[in-house]
């Protein structure tokens, strides 16, 4: 598929990342000047080729759901929700940590910046250009291929634009490539500021919109991940909440990054008007795009798994939904996804259901990624309210034991206990009484692991052992699980895994987009535009209702919910109130999914990865031994304000002096 274009980066070398961007040093224009001519022409010399470059340009993407790669998602390993071990050396070999987890222990640096995507992501933007400049040539195309294509190329431009903006946030634009003939100060170009880069991308969003093609209803071969209306609507939207958000909008922290002109990159107007005013435009994006998704029917994922309406366990079919929502393959909650994704390795080798139930021997227990006491915390109780809220875990005594081995065994209790914990075994206060989202989304010690191979739940019950030595502990292995935990969520329910035996890995894209994420983003857009009370909170409220129903809540009602078993009844009935609810069902709904490590950052929350990450004592034997908090092997964690950002590499500013380091670095 890429053939053309790999000849083009052969001859063309340093041509393709702009001169301006990187280190000049590293080319050699003797390389470029002819043969580039004739690659680029033989490049747009018939409608395969041109194709062929087009599916060039979608190469560029950054890894999204990628979880150990060079090139992996700084959002799945580099925040609170998750924590790796350290690097340790075992059998003779080295087992490296992740990028993703080196930027969560606070290595990022300036020297050679931890997935740094500046020149990749302008490489991406280039070739855009190169296929905007050359497709009018191409003369055995029809037009309406023409049109769609060149659609593809400005949503492409603009989507790297912001994949650059999220990290960097003031980026040069780059509409047009300079000639090779430009001067060196030509190519020395300035970045342009938030707001200009802002419009830039939504401009362009716009004109690509008018001319993608309608979402599909099956997207297979060369269709799958391609850009359609829905995710060019859905990234403006995603690009308009971040332009609103405190990072962006009035942050006088980052104040002095002014460039050599005196141009200041980051708006400082603390006008609360301009500030509601940038809301709006967010919540009118967002409303755009919800409304254009209803109307290609797209919807929640509400279809149980078969297997699970067979078994007839209400708690089994609840699961199936919530792990279906981003596990079955193109449904119709599905806004975008990433193609470009080994999902074998995040559902085995990271999530994988393997170390749960079914490992033979130790080398094949990995399960590295590994969610935290934290975010284990961040699940609702049964009752759809935070346990540290609820009245009912306070009144108990469960939430200051929620660290505590429950005395009495499963299903002793609440017999409905069988379907998430495994009968007459024990496990930890805060693993009982909570929301199904807590139960589909993490792998506890003892708890039930549905699917993975169909088995009889009546004689055959799996569940997980994470104490010391137990199928899912650790065992003096290569890889496991640092906290004590494993992800669920990621792993399809028709998994089937052994050591010994073939294997099942159920594929599916991961999830950029979808409804659920609009649906989120417009109700945190119309309270900080009109707090909870305003002429669109009916519709506010009603997106959160049906997330929550779709989650099983009791109350999927907000207020409801508040008002009958909070200790803060009144909290949905305030903006700072309403505006912690929507943020906490963010980190609930969107767990794992690369969302919190971008929202506490565009909040200007970042001293929350400060907090020690804990977990589990895994090297407990007895569950009275394995139930201990425990500070997670780390370094002392100082993140402060010049981690809002990436630093641009130190070479890349030596070789442009017109471009500013980012505050701090």
């Amino acid at each position: 598929m890429n053939s053309i274009f790999n000849i083009i980066k052969k001859a063309a070398g340093c041509m393709l990342v702009p001169a301006y961007l990187c280190c000049l040093a590293s080319c050699d224009y003797l390389d470029v000047i002819p043969d580039n001519i004739t690659t680029i022409d033989h490049a747009f010399a018939s409608r395969k080729t041109a194709e062929e470059f087009l599916y060039g340009c979608y190469s560029f993407r950054p890894a999204a759901g990628m979880i150990n790669e060079g090139d992996a998602d700084p959002a799945l390993g580099g925040g609170d929700e998750t924590w790796q071990r350290y690097i340790i050396v075992t059998l003779g070999e080295a087992f490296d940590t992740w990028p993703s987890s080196r930027i969560a222990r606070g290595e990022q640096n300036a020297t050679s910046p931890i997935l740094n995507r500046w020149n990749v992501s302008y490489e991406g933007i280039h070739d855009c250009n190169v296929f905007l400049e050359r497709i009018g040539g191409v003369h055995n195309l029809d037009e309406f291929e023409r049109t769609r294509w060149i659609a593809e190329a400005k949503f492409l431009k603009a989507y790297y634009h912001h994949v650059l903006f999220k990290r960097y946030g003031p980026v040069p634009i780059v509409d047009v490539n300079l000639p090779v003939s430009a001067s060196v100060e030509e190519v020395k170009v300035y970045r342009n500021t938030v707001d200009e880069v802002v419009n830039y991308i939504a401009n362009l969003l716009d004109e690509a919109g008018k001319d993608l093609p309608l979402p599909r209803e099956v997207l297979e071969g060369t269709e799958a991940g391609r850009a359609d209306k829905l995710s060019a609507l859905a990234l403006k939207a995603e690009l308009l909440l971040f332009a609103a958000s405190d990072l962006f909008n009035g942050n006088t922290e980052m104040a002095s990054v002014v460039d050599n002109r005196g141009v200041q990159l980051f708006p400082q107007d603390t006008d609360p008007e301009v500030k509601r005013a940038k809301w709006e435009r967010a919540v009118q994006a967002c409303d755009t795009a919800i409304a254009a998704a209803h109307a290609y029917n797209k919807a929640l994922y509400t279809t149980p798994h078969s297997h699970a309406v067979t078994e007839g366990h209400p708690p089994f079919i609840r699961e199936s939904i919530i792990r279906g929502a981003v596990t079955e393959r193109w449904n119709n909650e599905l806004i975008w996804g990433n193609t470009k994704f080994d999902h074998y390795r995040l559902t085995r080798v990271s999530s994988t259901t393997l170390i749960a139930i079914q490992a033979d021997y130790a080398r094949r227990i990995t399960g590295e990624w590994a969610p935290t006491l934290k975010m284990a915390s961040m699940y609702y109780s049964s009752n759809g309210v935070p346990i540290e809220e609820d009245k009912d875990w306070i009144s108990n005594g469960w939430y200051d034991d929620r660290y505590k081995l429950r005395e009495e065994p499963s299903a002793s209790v609440n017999t409905d206990e069988k379907f998430y914990v495994r009968a007459d075994e024990r496990t930890a206060y805060l693993h009982y009484n909570r929301e199904p989202r807590f139960y589909a989304s993490i792998a506890f010690d003892k708890c039930i692991y549905w699917g993975n191979g169909w088995y009889d739940f009546e004689t055959d019950v799996k569940s997980a052992n994470f104490l010391l030595g137990g199928v899912a502990g650790y065992q003096g292995a290569d890889a496991y699980s640092i906290s004590g935990y494993n992800v669920k969520k990621m792993a399809h329910p028709e998994n089937t895994q052994s050591a010994t035996a073939n294997s099942t890995e159920v594929y599916f894209p991961f999830p950029i987009f979808r409804l659920a994420d609009l649906y989120l983003m417009y109700a945190e857009a119309v309270n900080e535009a009109e707090g909870p009370n305003g002429p669109r909170s009916d519709r506010m409220f009603d997106y959160l209702y049906l997330i929550r129903e779709r989650a099983g809540l009791p109350e999927p009602d907000v207020k409801s919910a508040w008002q009958q078993y909070s200790n803060n009844p009144d909290k949905p009935t305030t903006q700072e109130g309403l505006r912690d609810i929507i943020r906490r069902e963010r980190t609930i709904e969107l767990a794992f999914e690369g969302k919190r490590f971008w929202d506490l950052r565009r909040w200007k929350k970042i001293d929350e990865f400060n907090v020690s990450p804990q977990g589990w004592n895994i090297m407990g034997e007895t569950p009275e031994d394995f139930y201990n908090p425990v500070n997670l092997p780390q370094v002392p964690l100082k993140f402060t304000v010049k981690d809002y950002f990436w630093p641009i590499r130190e070479s890349d500013l030596y070789v442009n002096k017109n471009l500013v380091q980012n505050y701090g670095w």
